[in-house]
């Protein structure tokens, strides 16, 4: 990493990153808590970040490659500062290493077996990275701090930004992501106040409605939210819903006040038509296992929206779901939603994109001769992304071979593998057969960690990384 440009962009995710540990301090105070757990990240973050942010560059080109290793440096040390308070609870640094990750990528995956013990400040940290790491920890950075001249920052942007392509809604990087935290909090507010109304408090609903917005999945109780109200879950059901669905396409509703195109989304249709389809499937397969049609309605729409959009909160038993709806969740769970909305997983946008190619390639065999142009929303789709596409399948089925076969010396059943790898990797958090993460080794959880990060940074970023590091 011969770039200092790259160390200068590193201590100012730093200094932000210090910044947010703010938040968890505020709650402590309001609650009597000791602030030491998040006083420590927070001085080691500001300094190192300051003597970072010192470095004097000349040179002040940034390449595509310079975004990735940005990104997925900036991911990992996060990582390691966000483990630090769950050291002061007497977590081991693979148990509080692998909270931290799955905090931050929005994975939801936990190795508490009693949430319900945790201080207030502690349910606020772990709740508060999904709301971090749901947008990104580098697009706040870039909201909030000029990163490098001639908007170069695109190519962070890029990097760390889920589906196929990036793209700036407005000339501006700055504006782009202005309105896109102005959604992102509005309708983070707006579920907290639903949440509210429904008789919760504003604690609990605060925490909630953070882990909505991240699409992840930590609770404050062991339940998940079980207990919650029928109002109160069809209110979760439709937020997580809400934030799987592209973020351009609200920008489009509420900023250009253009209903008409946003409609016309391709992702958005097919996003609905694989909901409604899935919520029916495994309502007409359930409904004989719950005591009426009203509570499998309701678990059938909010474990559909739970698993869809990689939330992983849970109202009940989903272990009861017969062997079919099993093999349809679990498609769910790698596929997710909408490309640029919170969720992790492979996208819907990328799955169409392969569909196309592959009837293309069918129909050239019948007719060689004919030239099909494979299009999406209405433009067409250079070969570039197609085959980049193609490739990011097979690292994603690859990648998850691989972590499959690590994770099988721990001698579990094959299904407990399978569904630990796919709800990490997807960053789903909820599975079936597993409760928490405590019972997998250390190394296990180091190699599932780095699954997560994997998935959330959907591959490229770390590969580049790792390669440049072997130099």
């Amino acid at each position: 990493m011969k770039n200092r440009l790259i160390y200068k962009y590193i201590g100012k995710v730093l200094i932000a990153f210090s910044i947010l540990m703010l938040f968890p301090i505020l709650v402590s105070l309001i609650y009597k808590e000791p602030i030491k757990p998040f006083l420590l990240p927070l001085s080691i973050s500001l300094i190192f970040g300051m003597l970072l942010n010192s470095i004097k560059v000349d040179n002040m080109s940034l390449y595509a490659k310079d975004g990735f290793i940005i990104v997925a440096l900036s991911w990992i040390i996060i990582s390691i500062l966000g483990a630090l308070p769950f050291l002061f609870i007497n977590l081991s640094f693979f148990d509080a290493f692998f909270e931290s990750v799955s905090g931050f990528t929005t994975s939801g995956a936990t190795i508490f077996k009693d949430v319900e013990v945790l201080s207030h400040s502690f349910l606020f940290w772990r709740s508060f990275t999904h709301f971090i790491g749901g947008m990104g920890v580098i697009t706040f950075v870039i909201a909030i701090i000029p990163l490098s001249r001639n908007d170069k920052s695109m190519h962070v942007l890029k990097a760390e930004m889920p589906g196929p392509t990036v793209a700036k809604l407005v000339p501006s990087i700055k504006k782009t992501l202005f309105f896109l935290y102005l959604i992102y909090i509005s309708l983070t507010v707006l579920e907290m106040i639903l949440l509210m109304i429904g008789g919760l408090s504003f604690f609990d609903s605060l925490l909630i409605s953070i882990s909505t917005a991240g699409t992840g999945g930590f609770a404050s109780l062991n339940t998940s939210l079980a207990s919650l109200s029928l109002f109160c879950k069809y209110v979760v059901a439709l937020f997580m819903f809400l934030f799987g669905v592209n973020f351009n396409i609200y920008f489009l509703i509420v900023i250009m006040k253009d209903i008409k195109s946003a409609l016309k989304s391709e992702e958005l249709r097919v996003y609905i038509l694989l909901y409604v389809f899935t919520v029916g499937f495994i309502l007409l397969n359930t409904y004989k296992l719950f005591t009426n049609f009203s509570e499998a309605l309701s678990s059938a729409i909010f474990h559909v929206s739970s698993f869809m959009t990689s939330t992983g909160f849970s109202i009940g038993d989903v272990n009861i779901y017969p062997t079919q709806c099993r093999i349809i969740i679990l498609f769910l769970m790698l596929v997710s939603a909408c490309a640029g909305s919170t969720c992790g997983g492979f996208k819907i946008s990328r799955l169409l994109i392969v569909i196309k190619k592959i009837k293309r390639d069918l129909l050239k065999v019948v007719h060689p001769h004919n030239v099909n142009v494979i299009t999406f929303e209405g433009k067409k789709v250079e070969e570039e992304v197609v085959n980049n596409t193609c490739a990011f399948l097979f690292l994603y089925a690859f990648l998850i071979i691989i972590i499959m076969f690590l994770i099988s010396f721990n001698g579990f059943s094959f299904e407990v593998t399978l569904n630990a790898v796919f709800t990490t990797f997807a960053n789903v958090g909820l599975c079936f057969n597993i409760s928490n993460f405590a019972m997998f080794s250390n190394f296990s959880k180091i190699v599932l960690s780095l699954g997560m990060l994997f998935g959330r940074l959907e591959i490229f970023p770390l590969i580049i990384l790792f390669s440049n590091l072997r130099k």
